[in-house]
């Protein structure tokens, strides 16, 4: 008897052990965020729509979350209350009275690892995935939040510069309409997919960094992407104004699309850039950028186009071809009162016949932070839309600024001025039978010709209330100057005065 109870006790030992739970490495988790409230007066959409309710109050806040492993395992989520932005007494933001709305979101979610016994390192989920550029911090092809993989890797060294690769895969639209049926296949060639590569070789007083992308474009990729127009962000849903040639009169991507573009032979579009980026700081206080970009998005041909307002029997066909090029030139000059300096690009522009399609360079509407008003670069990122847009495509111009500049602890201020000129051809307007103004929905806000200008000029101010609150007062104006005999009346619908006044609050932690 005691040799059986021995064997059952030894057999309940045995196996208590193998159902324990196994011990859990311990996890190290950090946060950090930032509240922001920020109060505006504006006649910039979508304040000031038809002059009425220019002033609104606004708020986002952010938490981010990381689970830290160990050096080789991470996971990271960064939370938003405030899904792009809460409007106070907005009841569908969520702040009307009672305050109850579905306005928690999720700004990225991913997970870090590095490859076993290699210098590799992963970065797998929801992210922000940018190509490089260092005129203005952003690249002005490419640089969203989105799903994706990023894989990134030293190379080794040549002379006294360290050389890496950096290569991603993202897929910022996919399955956006419920309308994308052919043959009885849901989903039918609606992916767009890109990947892009680019190799840093940086010193201690240097970075120069070639990239090259290239995506691949379903033809029903762009469709159902306006479907919640009241998103303040436009490049989740208007894309087509980016990497599209100007359609016309009527030319929605309804009308050009969905209706016509869906031919036997057009199925995959294809866009190709490359570009290098470098930045210099050889010359110590002097620190100097300059960067180049070229690309293009092949989308098929339009028979018998009609929206230029050619008859149908006029055989026209229209090129959904666009393709074009950017260079831009930084320079800033460290002084003890503060950092003068210039920012200055050409970005081709449209020629005169709008059925070879566009001589602008392709973008996906990435930020570009040139200006607080004029291309989106103030102090708070949701302060009122953009006047002239969120890429350099089809201007040329260029912002002498000076930053840092300190009288008093605690407070600092950045002066801007502008000037901007279109270089798309006058003749487009009329030729293109552009009988309106080209609206949000199609990226960019403006569409400059070379007899068009724009004036920008900014006040930004910063105090340090805490080590951890800051108060932000930022003033700005754009003059836009659209030609009467280029619009012919068309200009009219558009603001020459566009103006900002915002007084923003920030902790951060």
């Amino acid at each position: 008897m005691s040799r059986l109870c021995n064997t059952i006790w030894g057999t309940l030992l045995a196996g208590g052990l193998l159902l324990a739970p196994v011990a859990a490495k311990a996890v190290d988790f950090k946060v950090k965020g930032a509240f922001d409230v920020s109060f505006e007066t504006s006649n910039v959409l979508p304040r000031g729509v038809d002059a009425r309710d220019t002033f609104g109050a606004i708020e986002r806040i952010r938490m981010q979350l990381d689970a830290i492993a160990s050096e080789n395992v991470t996971g990271s989520m960064l939370f938003t209350v405030g899904t792009g932005t809460s409007n106070w007494g907005s009841a569908k933001d969520g702040m009307g009275l009672g305050a109850d709305g579905n306005i928690v979101g999720v700004r990225h979610a991913y997970l870090d690892w590095r490859m076993p016994k290699t210098d590799v390192k992963v970065r797998m989920g929801l992210q922000p995935i940018l190509l490089p550029g260092y005129v203005t911090g952003w690249n002005a092809v490419f640089g969203q939040y989105m799903g994706g993989v990023v894989l990134q890797s030293p190379l080794g060294k040549v002379a006294d510069s360290n050389v890496g690769a950096t290569f991603f895969w993202a897929r910022p639209y996919n399955d956006n309409s419920d309308l994308t049926k052919q043959g009885g296949q849901q989903g039918y060639l609606d992916n767009l997919d890109a990947f892009g590569l680019s190799v840093p070789i940086t010193n201690s007083s240097m970075k120069i960094t070639p990239w090259a992308m290239y995506t691949l474009i379903g033809q029903n990729s762009l469709r159902g992407l306006n479907n919640n127009t009241a998103q303040r962000e436009p490049s989740i849903y208007a894309p087509r104004g980016g990497l599209m040639p100007v359609l016309g009169s009527g030319g929605t991507y309804l009308s050009t699309f969905e209706k016509n573009f869906r031919q036997p032979g057009n199925t995959w579009g294809n866009g190709y850039w490359g570009g290098l980026t470098t930045q210099f700081s050889l010359w110590d206080p002097f620190s100097i950028a300059a960067e180049f970009s070229y690309g293009q998005v092949d989308m098929g041909q339009l028979h018998n186009y009609t929206q230029f307002g050619a008859p149908a029997s006029a055989n026209k066909t229209f090129d959904l071809v666009r393709r074009g090029w950017y260079a831009a030139l930084s320079a800033d000059y460290k002084c003890s009162w503060g950092t003068p300096g210039i920012v200055a690009w050409y970005g081709s522009g449209d020629d005169n016949n709008p059925y070879n399609g566009s001589e602008r360079l392709p973008m996906f509407n990435s930020a570009w932070p040139v200006t607080p008003l004029g291309f989106g670069g103030g102090f708070f990122d949701l302060n009122t839309w953009k006047v002239l847009g969120h890429n350099p495509g089809g201007l040329m111009g260029g912002v002498a600024s000076i930053k840092d500049i300190s009288f008093i602890n605690d407070l600092t201020h950045v002066v801007k001025l502008g000037y901007f000129r279109g270089t798309n051809s006058a003749e487009m307007p009329r030729k293109a039978n552009m009988t309106s103004y080209p609206t949000r929905a199609d990226g960019p806000m403006a569409y400059l010709t070379t007899t068009d200008y724009a004036v920008d000029a900014s006040l930004s101010s910063t105090y340090n209330i805490y080590e951890n609150l800051q108060v932000n007062l930022e003033g700005a104006y754009v003059y836009l100057n659209l030609d009467g005999d280029t619009w012919r009346g068309v200009e009219e619908s558009q603001y020459r005065d566009n103006w900002r006044v915002s007084l923003s609050f920030r902790y951060s932690f």
